[in-house]
C-alpha cells in the first residue's frame, strides 16, 4: 500500500468511525426531552454511550495495516470468516476442561472470549439507560451492532482494502451479544434508584451553558463529519481522470479547500436555520434550545442569523486553525456576561432559550370575553 493511498484510507476509516457514534447522538436530544434539561445521571448515561459506540467503532478498524504489512495473496474474500457462533466457547469448554477454570483464565482464548463480552456490556447498559427499551430490544441492538462491526471487517472495509485484514467472527456476534445482555441486567438493577429516572422538569429556564456549549460540539461534528465527507467524495472522483496524488494535490488547493469547508458549514448549520420552523441549527435541535431575539422571543429574521452565522461558523470555515480561538472567545464571552450569551448571539442580537418556553412566549393569548350582565 503506497502513502497516498495510506492517507484515502485514514480518511475513509475516520468517517467509517464516526458513523457509530453520530448514531448515537440522538441519545442527548431523548435525555433533554424526558427530562427537561441535562440532569446528571441522564447526561452521564448519554456521555457513556457515545463513548461506548466510539470505542467500539475505533475498535472495528484500527490499527490500519502498515505499508506492505497486509498480504493478500491467494486470499480470498470469505477465507477469513469464522461462520460458527459457538466456535470460541468450544475453544474455551476445551480449555477448562484440561486446565480447569483457574488454568484457563491464563489462556489467551479464553481472556479473548471474555474481553469480547466485556466490551458490550457499557454499551447494553448505557442504550437501555437512555431509551429504556425492553429488554429485547436491547439485546437485538446489541447483536446487531455487533454484526455491523464483523461485516466492516471482515469485508476489508467494504472492499476499501483488497482482502480483509481482520477476521469476520460469528463468535464473537454471540458473545458480544452476551455482554450486552449482561449490560442490560445491569442497567434494569439501576433503575430501581432515585438518580437514575430523576423527576421531569418543564424545561422553561434558561439553557445552562453546558447544553448550549454540548449543542455547539454537535455542530462542530457534523460540520467536520460533512466536510471529510466531500473531501473524500472529490478526491474519489478526481481519480479517476488522474492518479490519487494528482488528485490529493489538486484537492489540496486553497480555493477547493475554502469551498469545501464553507460549503459544509453552510450546510450543516445555516441551511437548517433558515429552514427549520425555529431558526435552530442541528444541535441545537438535538438540545432543544433556539435563538430568539433579544427582548421579544421572537425568531430571528435572515440578517440576524446570517450575522450569528458569520461569527461562529464562517471563520473556521475560512480557516480551520481558527476552531479553538472561536470557541474559547465564545465560551469568555458567555462565562463573562451576566445573561450567558455568547459571542456569536451578542453581535447578532440575539439570545438562546428552550423550545419550550418560546412555544410559550409564542402562544397567542386568547382574551376571555366576560358575559354581560343584566341589573335591571
Amino acid at each position: 500500500m503506497g502513502p497516498d493511498l495510506r492517507i484515502d484510507s485514514a480518511i475513509t476509516a475516520a468517517l467509517t468511525v464516526a458513523v457509530l457514534p453520530l448514531a448515537m447522538l440522538p441519545a442527548l436530544g431523548v435525555v433533554v426531552r424526558r427530562y427537561g434539561r441535562l440532569q446528571a445521571w441522564p447526561l452521564v448515561s448519554a456521555v457513556g454511550l457515545l463513548a461506548s459506540a466510539s470505542s467500539l467503532a475505533a475498535f472495528t478498524l484500527f490499527p490500519l495495516p502498515a505499508d506492505g504489512q497486509l498480504d493478500c495473496t491467494g486470499v480470498g474474500l470469505t477465507d477469513r470468516w469464522q461462520l460458527d457462533p459457538f466456535a470460541q466457547l468450544s475453544q474455551v469448554a476445551r480449555a477448562v476442561e484440561h486446565r480447569g477454570l483457574l488454568g484457563a483464565l491464563d489462556g489467551w482464548m479464553v481472556r479473548y472470549a471474555i474481553l469480547n463480552v466485556l466490551l458490550f456490556v457499557p454499551f447494553g447498559l448505557f442504550l437501555h439507560q437512555i431509551t429504556r427499551w425492553r429488554g429485547g430490544a436491547v439485546v437485538l441492538m446489541s447483536a446487531g451492532t455487533s454484526l455491523a462491526i464483523e461485516i466492516t471487517q471482515g469485508t476489508g472495509v467494504y472492499g476499501m482494502y483488497p482482502c480483509p485484514y481482520r477476521t469476520l467472527d460469528l463468535s464473537d456476534v454471540l458473545l458480544n451479544t452476551l455482554g450486552g445482555t449482561v449490560g442490560l441486567a445491569c442497567s434494569l438493577l439501576l433503575a430501581r434508584a432515585a438518580f437514575a429516572s430523576p423527576t421531569p422538569l418543564p424545561d422553561l429556564d434558561p439553557p445552562g451553558r453546558a447544553r448550549r456549549a454540548i449543542a455547539v460540539l454537535v455542530d462542530v461534528a457534523l460540520v467536520a463529519s460533512l466536510a471529510l465527507a466531500t473531501a473524500a467524495t472529490v478526491q474519489a472522483l478526481l481519480a479517476r481522470s488522474a492518479t490519487l496524488a494528482a488528485a490529493q494535490d489538486r484537492l489540496g488547493q486553497p480555493l477547493i479547500e475554502v469551498t469545501i469547508d464553507v460549503g459544509a458549514a453552510a450546510l450543516a448549520t445555516l441551511l437548517p436555520c433558515l429552514l427549520s420552523r425555529d431558526r435552530a441549527t442541528p444541535g441545537e435541535l438535538l438540545l432543544n434550545v433556539a435563538p430568539a431575539v433579544v427582548g421579544t422571543g421572537e425568531r430571528p429574521p435572515v440578517p440576524r442569523l446570517l450575522a450569528r452565522w458569520a461569527t461562529r461558523w464562517l471563520p473556521w470555515a475560512l480557516v480551520p486553525a481558527l476552531l479553538p480561538a472561536i470557541l474559547l472567545a465564545e465560551a469568555l464571552v458567555a462565562w463573562i456576561r451576566t445573561d450567558q450569551r455568547a459571542l456569536s448571539s451578542v453581535v447578532s442580537g440575539t439570545t438562546t432559550l428552550s423550545r419550550p418556553a418560546l412555544a410559550a412566549l409564542r402562544a397567542p393569548r386568547v382574551e376571555t370575553a366576560l358575559p354581560l350582565r343584566d341589573d335591571a
